[in-house]
């Protein structure tokens, strides 16, 4: 017993210094990460959980689509409206709270230019996938190419939101 007590002791305190050394590595790697981001651009951290949130959002708007075209006989245009608006919501109560932990009181106001922003890029979204899909894609309604008319859509919409909500 007492010998496999001390094998033991050693084998914890062998962890213990695996952990240490292990640490320490990852502190320094954070803080060289850490080191050139701040560099680049002072702000990085609020970029990473705004690029984060996007990417739920966007995930979210994608399913809540690609349910709706793939179990509803929906028109593709009003699925793409729907899904949108929640992929938008998401965005914003996320944005809000865990980006820029926003405790401004008048709600109304801050979703307001920011819903105003989306709904002129769910515009430029709606107009482009019809034209994929009307024009480059012979009218289709097969679910693979809606999605991939929709995925192309949303980047686009990207850019639009990008620039416009750092113009405001």
């Amino acid at each position: 017993p007492g010998k496999e007590r001390r094998r033991r002791a050693e084998d914890a305190q062998e962890l213990r210094g695996h952990g240490r050394i292990s640490g320490v590595v990852i502190m320094g790697f954070l803080k060289t990460f850490d080191s050139l981001f701040s560099r680049i651009y002072r702000d990085y951290v609020k970029l990473v959980k705004y690029l984060a949130v996007g990417i739920v959002g966007t995930l979210a708007d994608w399913s809540v689509f690609a349910l709706i075209i793939g179990y509803t006989n929906v028109f593709y245009v009003l699925a793409m409206a729907a899904s949108y608006f929640v992929g938008m919501v998401i965005n914003y109560v996320l944005n809000r709270r865990f980006t820029f932990n926003n405790t401004y009181r008048k709600v109304h106001y801050q979703f307001a230019s920011f819903g105003i922003i989306a709904l002129i890029g769910l515009g430029i979204q709606e107009a482009l996938m019809f034209g994929l899909v009307h024009y480059l894609m012979g009218d289709t309604d097969a679910d693979h190419l809606l999605m991939a008319s929709r995925i192309v859509a949303t980047f686009v919409g990207f850019a639009w939101t990008f620039v416009a909500n750092k113009k405001i």
